[in-house]
């Protein structure tokens, strides 16, 4: 990959001529003028009392999935182009996927920023594994006075998940004794206690950040496992990472490449000198 490939809308648009590259247009508006998936409201209040109980949820098939299946085929375009799936934050539909959490987010966190913490996994059969147990921040779980929460994980499968894929296990808070004690430490005693969250393509899987979870090893019996992973908090909470990601504004290519890099730099376990190179490249200086 090179940088000034990497900037050219024109090469982007012939990788994968299915989906979109806008930068002259809020991302609030990018969404087309369809209907969005409604709230199944029974499942809604389970997941709320869920996330206030045991600190998380599984909502099951909530994108469009002709939405979900544009962004998996990205997925394997780039992969055939061995260019990793953080980049698919290029194109419009990822950030339409992201959007199109707002009915959620809005319930549970009341007004609220998307951050720029943001990364994307192509997890295949092989000694690599997804991220190790962990908690994601070390902040306030417990909902305030209005039930609402101040950060949360969300994390969105584009392929089918079962016993065959890397799913997501997490502890529930009810079995984590370390729970909001203000500490990244991670055990795991209880092992029955452990919940694998299974679904499909198109759910919602959103936790608080202090939750232990992981991801297990893609079987070779199953098909590689692609998501997306990002987070959101109150805006009257201490922000982690910032700048917040502003959806009346528009992203043109530069800015979604600059998000881009500092995420390769923040997550990427095992990029190289030359990617992190590539990735410092990309980062657009807080004075431009």
């Amino acid at each position: 990959m090179e940088i000034a490939q990497l900037k050219d809308i024109a090469w982007w648009q012939s990788l994968c001529p299915d989906i979109h590259i806008t930068e002259d247009q809020a991302i609030d508006q990018l969404s087309p003028p369809k209907p969005r998936t409604a709230i199944r409201q029974d499942d809604w209040n389970v997941c709320k009392e869920l996330i206030n109980e045991e600190g998380y949820f599984a909502y099951d098939s909530y994108f469009d999935p002709a939405l979900v299946e544009s962004i998996a085929n990205a997925f394997e375009t780039l992969d055939d182009a061995n260019i990793p799936p953080i980049f698919s934050l290029v194109f419009d539909e990822v950030w339409e996927l992201m959007h199109r959490l707002h009915p959620m987010m809005s319930d549970l966190v009341g007004d609220y920023w998307m951050l720029p913490a943001v990364w994307a996994w192509h997890v295949k059969a092989s000694n690599q594994t997804a991220f190790a147990p962990h908690r994601d921040q070390v902040r306030e779980a417990a909902p305030d006075d209005d039930d609402h929460l101040d950060y949360l994980t969300i994390w969105i499968p584009l392929t089918d998940l079962n016993y065959l894929s890397s799913c997501m296990c997490i502890v529930p808070a009810s079995a984590d004794p370390d729970y909001d004690m203000g500490t990244k430490k991670v055990i795991v005693e209880d092992l029955q206690s452990i919940r694998m969250l299974q679904g499909r393509k198109g759910s919602v899987f959103c936790w608080t950040t202090g939750m232990i979870h992981w991801g297990t090893r893609q079987s070779s019996f199953g098909p590689p496992r692609k998501s997306i992973g990002l987070c959101v908090q109150n805006p009257e909470a201490e922000c982690y990472d910032s700048p917040p990601i502003d959806y009346s504004n528009s992203y043109d290519l530069n800015a979604r490449l600059s998000i881009i890099g500092q995420q390769i730099i923040n997550y990427s376990r095992e990029a190289d000198d030359s990617v992190l190179k590539l990735a410092h490249g990309l980062i657009i200086p807080e004075s431009s």
